[in-house]
């Protein structure tokens, strides 16, 4: 499942460094609770080991187009050259999930969340740490924290 991919990215990036692209790549997963986060946007190639300083491991997590398919290419050699331990199962997993982009990963999350069918609450998309306003109205989620509010303090056998 995503979902269960977003909580091991953001478990992997509490101690590992994630290089993207660009800054957009790095909003996307900020918003998504990804921490180190790093952009090779206006930076040598040669420079990654400066950029890294203090990680011993390194998520690729590249888009998938031609383009940053060479991009990876040249980060993978240059990384492993240097000795990092690299870690591409996040990326292999976008791609056979078809998600080339990885500015579109919070888009495919909320589609997934939001769309998932009967039951669906706040409760959920925020375990999942997506705000719920992705899937809710303001309205719903006052109308759902109300009826949490009344469940949690209402008398026994009142509910």
């Amino acid at each position: 499942m995503l979902e269960e991919w977003l909580k091991e990215l953001r478990k992997v990036s509490e101690s590992s460094a994630v290089i993207v692209e660009g800054k957009r790549d790095r909003q996307a997963l900020q918003k998504l609770g990804i921490k180190n986060i790093f952009t090779l946007e206006g930076k040598r190639l040669t420079d990654l080991s400066d950029l890294l300083e203090g990680f011993e491991k390194v998520v690729l997590l590249f888009d998938l187009d031609k383009h940053d398919e060479r991009i990876n290419s040249k980060v993978k050699e240059i990384l492993t050259k240097q000795g990092y331990i690299l870690i591409e199962d996040f990326r292999e997993e976008l791609r056979s999930r078809g998600i080339l982009y990885v500015e579109d990963i919070d888009g495919e999350i909320r589609n997934l969340r939001c769309t998932d069918g009967a039951g669906q609450t706040i409760a959920d998309v925020e375990e999942v740490g997506i705000l719920a306003e992705t899937c809710f109205s303001e309205e719903e989620q006052k109308k759902y924290k109300e009826a949490v509010l009344k469940v949690e303090y209402a008398p026994r056998g009142v509910g």
